[in-house]
């Protein structure tokens, strides 16, 4: 080897070992502005934190063996004065912590930490800088989107309790659960609301109690909840919670919740509203705190809670009801903002006046920002205008726009070649807080990843606050370009590229391409490594390797047999851009892109390596599951979401043709398999499947089983996320060197 080849080598080793320890700030917590505006709390996964113990378990579960979420896996508060740029990390090197919340005064941060071994309460003092545990008394471990409420009196703490009837190792594993006898009947498809039928939800059962801050005294405000979300009013008289009251049907993925209204009085709890699902999971409550708005399937709805009457808001509308953004009250409490099918609406606090506000704003709207820790639109200085968060579908940068609400005017703040965190999942808020002139937000570009910044809107300036990764400063990244290309039929495609970190004009590189159906990767060519569920591609372009990402339709519009019309022709348009090597392709995909993936190298031998992650391959297994708790989710998944056009015994063909699995026969390519156990086991069965079946044609392949681990990779141990990034690229360099 040469000396320059050294140089590279070290280099590349380097960047691999530097990315692997990189900071990221976590997707399941929203950052926390105090109310004199100057501190920031924030949530930071840090891969080299220890957790409080080990896990143990070599089956996937919820928890953590101290009964934190796995999703808060290596997490840890931060806050940081915003004029200063003063920085504390609250506490230990271990444990995990979650869901900071500030003081009404702003001198007390109250979060989740198991970092004694249980999750209990805890509170900053920012004044004397001292950390204390609330109560004894353990809470029930939350996502970091339900925080701890505090009255505003700043006394007293809302939260879970762990109720003491729960044995938490039945909830880390299934082994435990006693041996049992399990009856279902096909002449039902009905859920009921049984606590035996509602036990799969217990990992986020509690007691809904106050803490008092001083003392630790607890007072139960109601036992046994099932809550995905909690709100207190803005009087201090009740809490808002949507519980759980389970699934639909035993052959439907959606949960159904209930609206509660939860009296401080310790008065009887009160049923609001019912059949409300995961697809509009919010609560807004009117300043005044008297109204509540919610939704169900056929509308947005506005309840009074001193009566319970309840009225349709949106009854006359044409839109297609999908709401995206929570409603955001003006602080008179005379009329809200909510975000319906794409657009900003406003609406009298009776549903009358229904206007569209940004009809003419030809961006994709992420959400409204609202003013700190409320339910109220944040408004510029002369309370003419609202801000939205924007993307712009062709140039995919993105930024804030002011919307004058008389005039439905829209003025740009600022746009730039960024990608700005947003909403993910079943939240309906944006991943930004605001004062009167701040807005803080977290984003990122091609070459630097995730950070929190600031906007001020009197000046224009946007300012750094964090520096998560200092380490990171001096490297060189993979620069991206957008790559035009077109079908046989003349139809528009467009990708992503991804250049190698030493990208030298004239000479030619393995190219890996990565597969998405239904997701437009052009989308993420300002997200630092393209992708952050998954892979850090910049990993690969450490390597040497330019990678592709590439906008193919979802399943649901295109057969198989189409989908490669999407990939191959712009594969061929970085061949004759003269940056990619014919010789030496590659192709991966996770979930729906590894099922893509395997049904592509059936089609054609041109890629010499493919790894599958996570992914489906026998349409028919899925279809037939049925779960240990009676549930068969597949039928509608495949019947309706993949539109496969009906059942097994109608469309016997059609599933024989969408499933790789039956046609193993045609590969050629080299395949690595990997998953964890994925959802309820499934991930590690449809693999194994793949595995077994590419094993017997005596096809040369790899399976990588993550025991104990989801579906989704950013929620792995970071060991074993390690393990897989370093997998994909050996295989890769192995059959593309």
């Amino acid at each position: 080897m040469s000396m320059a080849d050294k140089t590279s080598t070290d280099m590349a080793d380097k960047m691999s070992a530097d990315i692997l320890k990189i900071k990221s700030l976590s997707d399941r917590s929203r950052m926390q502005l105090s109310s004199d505006g100057e501190w920031l709390a924030y949530v930071v996964v840090d891969p080299d934190r220890k957790s409080s113990f080990e896990q143990q378990t070599d089956e996937f579960s919820l928890y953590q063996l101290t009964g934190a979420l796995v999703e808060n896996h290596s997490q840890e508060v931060w806050v940081t004065n915003l004029k200063t740029k003063e920085t504390h990390k609250l506490g230990a090197d271990e444990g995990v912590d979650w869901a900071p919340r500030w003081s009404p005064d702003g001198k007390y941060l109250a979060f989740c930490s198991d970092r004694m071994g249980t999750p209990h309460l805890w509170v900053w003092n920012r004044v004397q800088n001292k950390l204390r545990q609330v109560s004894e008394k353990p809470i029930t471990a939350t996502h970091g989107l339900e925080v701890p409420q505090w009255t505003s009196d700043g006394k007293h703490i809302i939260t879970k309790l762990r109720p003491e009837d729960i044995d938490l190792s039945t909830i880390i594993s299934y082994r435990t659960i006693p041996q049992a006898i399990n009856v279902w009947h096909t002449d039902t498809d009905k859920q009921a609301a049984s606590e035996e039928e509602t036990d799969q939800f217990a990992w986020f059962k509690g007691d809904l109690c106050v803490f008092n801050v001083d003392t630790g005294d607890v007072q139960i405000l109601a036992r046994g909840l099932l809550t995905r979300f909690i709100t207190l009013s803005p009087d201090d008289t009740a809490v808002a919670v949507l519980n759980t009251i389970g699934e639909e049907r035993l052959t439907a993925q959606e949960t159904q919740y209930e609206l509660l209204l939860v009296p401080l009085d310790g008065t009887p709890v009160q049923s609001l509203a019912t059949n409300i699902t995961d697809r509009a999971l919010f609560v807004s409550w009117s300043p005044d705190g008297k109204h509540l708005i919610y939704a169900q399937p056929d509308g947005l709805y506005i309840v009074s809670v001193q009566d319970g009457e309840k009225k349709n808001l949106t009854a006359n509308l044409t839109e297609k009801l999908r709401f995206y953004a929570r409603p955001l009250w003006r602080p008179s409490g005379k009329s809200f903002f909510c975000g319906i099918d794409g657009n900003i609406w406003e609406f009298a606090a009776d549903g009358s006046d229904a206007r569209k506000l940004t009809e003419e704003l030809k961006k994709h709207i992420m959400g409204i920002v609202a003013k700190v820790n409320t339910h109220v639109v944040w408004q510029s200085g002369d309370a003419q205008s609202i801000c939205v968060q924007t993307h712009d579908p062709e140039t995919k940068k993105e930024g804030f726009y002011l919307i004058n609400t008389a005039e439905a005017r829209a003025t740009c703040l600022f746009e730039e070649p960024i990608s700005i965190t947003r909403h993910i999942a079943d939240e309906h808020d944006l991943k930004v807080v605001s004062n009167d002139t701040q807005i803080v937000y977290r984003a990122q570009d091609a070459t630097h990843p995730e950070e929190v910044w600031m906007f001020d809107t009197d000046s224009g300036e946007r300012q750094q606050v964090s520096e998560l990764n200092p380490h990171l400063r001096d490297l060189q990244f993979g620069e991206v370009r957008f790559v035009e290309s077109e079908t046989e039929n003349g139809e528009r495609l467009r990708g992503v590229l991804m250049l190698p970190y030493n990208y030298e004009e004239g000479k030619q590189y393995p190219l890996v391409t990565w597969v998405s159906p239904g997701s437009p990767l052009s989308m993420y060519i300002y997200t630092f490594g393209l992708d952050k569920y998954e892979m850090n591609f910049q990993l690969l372009a450490a390597r040497g390797f330019a990678v592709l990402g590439v906008d193919v339709p979802s399943r649901s519009s295109k057969s198989p047999k189409e989908l490669p019309d999407y990939v191959m022709p712009a594969v061929d348009k970085v061949i004759e851009m003269g940056i990619a090597d014919a010789d030496r392709l590659g192709i991966k995909g996770y979930g729906y892109g590894g099922y893509f993936t395997a049904g592509l190298i059936t089609q054609t031998n041109r890629f010499k390596a493919a790894v599958c992650g996570g992914g489906f391959y026998n349409l028919t297994r899925i279809y037939g599951n049925l779960t240990k708790r009676g549930r068969s989710l597949g039928i509608r998944w495949i019947e309706d979401l993949m539109d496969i056009g009906g059942s097994l015994w109608e469309q016997r063909q059609r599933y024989i043709d969408n499933s790789p699995l039956f046609h193993l026969d045609k590969v050629e390519t080299p395949v690595l398999i990997y998953s964890g156990e994925g959802f309820d086991g499934d991930d590690y069965t449809q693999s194994g499947e793949l595995f077994s079946g590419l094993r017997r044609l005596e096809k040369e392949a790899t399976f990588a089983w993550y025991r104990g681990e989801g579906h989704l990779v950013r929620y792995w141990r970071p060991e074993h996320r390690a393990d897989c990034w370093e997998r994909i690229i050996d295989w890769f360099e192995k059959h593309l060197s």
